[in-house]
């Protein structure tokens, strides 16, 4: 049951909402965010406010570049050049026309193997072997002239080297020494080497470039010229190599053949000797002989044919009774056809096969002897094509003969005649290889070599000091705006605006170590100075249509400052330059300096008792108040810090006891607590008309604003339902760094009055 009145104690009373017939019907807030956005113009005007930093940082760029360009040694780069030789069949090298791609596949080989780690290493290799043969080169820092003024920075920076390496333990240059095995001086070296070396194409053509940097001149050429004249070498050397293999392979391969040759030979006399040495005249003649057989053959063979129509028509004419005229023309007899034409002009007509008796036998007689004569013929014929068959078969046997053996003569010769050409083809590979060997072909040469240059490839530092101050310049410019980008301080009053939820009322121009007796005559001797107008224009801001100012208002801190109580005790004094009656409720109980200064200085009556006293009612106001009647203002001191001002605030009908106050006093302030806002702060807010929230500018961050907003039931996105007007206030404003931001809000009239 105890706990429960306990948590009942700590719960607001329900009271009635105040009138708000006396508070200020504020402009609502602006909600947006302003700050999450950088636009154009806010970054111009950021990096405005900054720009002796910016233009500091490009100078300071632009000195560091030069130096660092005056200290760093020209760079001299020296080219060599090398022209590829193209395979031709038995022209010089370099004089065939070959095709685009091959040119390209070519070259790219080459490419490839000057660039290549081995090459590098024979490379290095002929660099010191050249080194020791010159004597020790000469130091890096030679190349300066003595009098110069990059002779003076190198040797300035050798300087503080050398002192630097005095500062450093002796130890630790031991290890640097056994760290620099040969192996990691080989790397070293090779590095160096991968580094100056530049290897190219000239456009589309067969020359190929290699160039070298270095900050010698003449080490550039002698390196450039070293990697030209070992990789000459070196290619004439495996191309030697390769022919000696080649030569190798071709003796062996001659032995070899020449037994090939040897058995070729001896198979094709053998061969000779045993079948005889065939003319291949008699083998034409023989073809030509055959060839006119097969013609005589067809002629006969033809007249056959003729003979046997003629001897079939006529038994056909026989077998039918034709008359003896058709008998005659079907044998083609001239004495036959004149014999019958006799007969036919004694009679005169056709004969037929019976008339006259003897002409008839003697017609008979001839077609008998006729017939007999055809059948001669035929026999002929046959006798002829059986005798001309006869002849082509013998013939043909004695040409297939010869022709076989003019066959394996041939194909022996042809064999002897292969044999005989690779073995001369490999006499003449022999004796090529031999002078090539004697004569190595690199495929490449050197087409020009490379002079030490007389101009460096480095800028001027002249041309080093732009830069470097635009890169200075630039680096500084995002860092300003990074660092305003990430500042999540309140700088103006739109965004207070909108990072609050809550109206800003406006600036409070800073006051360094603020006094009671320099803050009384600002106020209210200096009418023109910019805080006594800044604090004047927040107090009738808190005003409503009809100029009535609030009867109770409440200052909060949003963070520990002092600026709630100066705040408080400039509205005081600024309400009683109105001809307000004006009493100011301390609850600081830490005791704020201000106020005790104050007390001091212009209280007439001390009083014992406290703000406690008068809640609870112990004793009477005239009792618990300090009139200050120089200044015209009252004081109803704080409670001691033993006091439990939670319990204080939340057992008492605030708004009653404020009723009572409005009737004496036109204007009560109260001084909230110290530090951050507690649990008693939400109760404190019910008793007052308006409630004043002080954030110091460019400095509390905007989460603290919002949590001691969220500790007094501010919600943002329901600002107007509390029973009092909340608004913020910016505190400790520098007017001047306020003006660069060009925020165009309050700050800016301010410093026009000054």
């Amino acid at each position: 049951m105890e706990m429960v009145n306990q948590v009942q104690l700590l719960r607001p009373k329900k009271t009635s909402v105040p009138t708000h017939g006396s508070s200020v019907r504020l402009r609502q807030p602006r909600l947006e965010e302003t700050d999450d956005s950088m636009p154009f113009q806010q970054a111009a005007v950021t990096v405005w406010r900054k720009k002796w930093l910016v233009l500091g940082m490009g100078i300071l760029g632009g000195i560091l570049a030069g130096f660092t360009g005056l200290a760093r040694h020209p760079l001299y780069e020296a080219s060599t050049q090398v022209i590829v030789d193209l395979p031709g069949n038995g022209s010089p090298a370099g004089t065939a026309n070959a095709p685009q791609d091959m040119l390209a596949a070519i070259v790219d080989g080459h490419l490839t193997l000057l660039s290549s780690e081995a090459h590098l290493r024979n490379v290095l290799a002929a660099l010191r072997k050249a080194d020791e043969e010159q004597g020790p080169a000469r130091s890096a820092s030679a190349g300066a002239e003595p009098g110069s003024l990059r002779g003076a920075v190198v040797a300035m920076l050798l300087k503080a080297r050398a002192r630097a390496s005095s500062l450093l333990p002796e130890s630790w240059f031991d290890r640097q020494a056994a760290a620099a095995t040969p192996e990691a001086a080989d790397a070293a070296a090779l590095k160096v080497l991968k580094d100056g070396l530049r290897v190219g194409q000239e456009l589309r053509s067969r020359i190929v470039s290699i160039g070298f940097t270095d900050r010698d001149p003449a080490r550039a050429a002698q390196v450039a010229n070293t990697v030209a004249t070992v990789y000459v070498e070196d290619m004439a050397q495996q191309n030697r190599a390769s022919d000696q293999r080649d030569l190798a392979s071709v003796v062996s391969r001659l032995t070899v053949m020449q037994g090939e040759l040897a058995r070729a030979t001896d198979q094709l006399q053998t061969y000779r000797l045993t079948n005889g040495a065939p003319d291949r005249g008699s083998a034409d003649d023989s073809g030509r002989e055959i060839a006119d057989l097969g013609q005589r053959m067809s002629l006969v063979k033809a007249s056959l044919i003729a003979v046997e129509a003629r001897l079939g028509r006529v038994e056909d004419l026989r077998k039918t009774e034709a008359p003896v005229k058709d008998l005659a023309e079907a044998i083609g007899s001239p004495s036959l056809i004149d014999l019958v034409a006799g007969a036919a002009g004694d009679t005169g007509a056709t004969p037929a096969t019976g008339s006259g008796p003897d002409r008839r036998q003697a017609i008979a007689s001839e077609i008998e002897r006729q017939v007999a004569r055809l059948n001669a013929e035929r026999r002929i014929y046959l006798t002829q094509i059986t005798l001309l068959e006869e002849r082509s078969g013998t013939l043909r046997a004695a040409a297939a003969d010869a022709v076989s053996r003019l066959s394996g003569l041939r194909a022996l010769e042809l064999q002897v005649d292969v044999v005989s050409q690779r073995y001369n083809d490999l006499l003449a590979r022999q004796q090529d290889l031999s002078q090539r060997i004697g004569s190595p072909a690199p495929g490449v040469a050197i087409l020009s070599a490379a002079w030490p240059p007389a101009r460096p490839v480095t800028l001027s530092p002249i041309f080093l000091v732009p830069p470097g101050m635009i890169v200075f310049g630039l680096a500084s410019a995002v860092l300003v705006l990074v660092r305003r980008r990430f500042d999540r301080t309140l700088r103006s009053e739109a965004e207070a605006e909108a990072a609050l939820g809550i109206p800003c009322l406006g600036l409070l121009p800073m006051i360094v170590r603020p006094r009671a007796r320099r803050l009384c005559g600002l106020l209210l001797g200096q009418h023109k100075a910019p805080y006594t107008r800044a604090v004047g224009s927040l107090l009738i801001s808190l005003a409503n249509s009809r100029l009535r100012l609030p009867g109770i208002i409440l200052v909060m801190a949003s963070d520990g400052g002092e600026d709630k109580t100066s705040l408080a005790w400039s509205l005081a004094l600024t309400a009683t330059r109105l001809g307000e009656r004006v009493l100011l409720l301390d609850f600081d109980q830490q005791g704020a300096p201000m106020t005790r200064e104050f007390r001091h200085e212009f209280s007439k009556s001390r009083t014992s008792c406290n703000v406690a006293d008068f809640l609870i009612g112990s004793q009477a106001l005239s009792e618990t108040v300090e009139d200050m009647p120089e200044i015209g203002v009252s004081l109803m001191p704080a409670p001691p810090i033993a006091r439990d001002l939670l319990h204080l605030v939340s057992t008492v009908d605030g708004v009653k006891l404020m009723d009572r106050l409005r009737e004496k006093y036109t204007v009560v302030i109260i001084d909230g607590p110290s530090g951050l806002p507690g649990p008693e702060a939400r109760f404190l807010t019910g008793w007052a008309d308006a409630v004043l929230l002080t954030v110091r500018w460019g400095e509390t961050p905007r989460n603290i604003a919002r949590g001691v907003l969220e500790s007094i039931g501010v919600e943002e996105s329901l600002p107007w339902n509390l029973s009092a007007s909340t608004v913020s206030v910016l505190t400790q404003v520098n007017l001047k760094q306020h003006a660069s931001y060009r925020f165009e809000d309050s700050g800016g009239l301010l410093l026009t009055n000054l």
